[in-house]
């Protein structure tokens, strides 16, 4: 029985929401609607899987008890993590419900959600160097 589970599903979310943010940015440069596709599909399962990340972080967390103690919060492996898939749920509300702020190319849009995946990516390096990798 594998003890540890957060590492094995931490990828998941990061290269999930990582590429579909990629496809809207194709999308901005070649028009075909199926990347609009992959990318909808791709946050999706980026924000499943990130459900899964958080809730395996919060259970090594009562073993460690970072979550709480560490501050400032920007400093913060897991809060980065659980605000930038905030971050992402809201952008996967509008890109579902309001469609046309990326059917037309809106840039305001694809910026935010390159600063939501530097987020991401941020927290990701928090946690490696939590974890002792880097």
């Amino acid at each position: 029985m594998i003890n540890d589970w957060h590492p094995l599903v931490i990828h998941f979310p990061i290269a999930l929401i990582s590429s579909s943010v990629a496809f809207d940015f194709l999308y901005l440069i070649r028009k075909d609607s199926g990347l609009l596709i992959a990318s909808w599909w791709t946050m999706f399962f980026g924000l499943v899987s990130s459900v899964f990340a958080i809730a395996t972080g919060i259970m090594d967390d009562t073993l460690i008890g970072h979550l709480g103690a560490v501050w400032p919060l920007w400093n913060n492996h897991g809060v980065m993590q659980i605000f930038s898939t905030i971050c992402f749920s809201l952008l996967f509300y509008f890109r579902t419900y309001r469609s046309d702020l990326i059917k037309e190319g809106k840039l305001p849009f694809l910026l935010i959600s390159a600063v939501c995946v530097l987020l991401l990516f941020y927290g990701a390096h928090l946690g490696a160097a939590l974890s002792g990798r880097i």
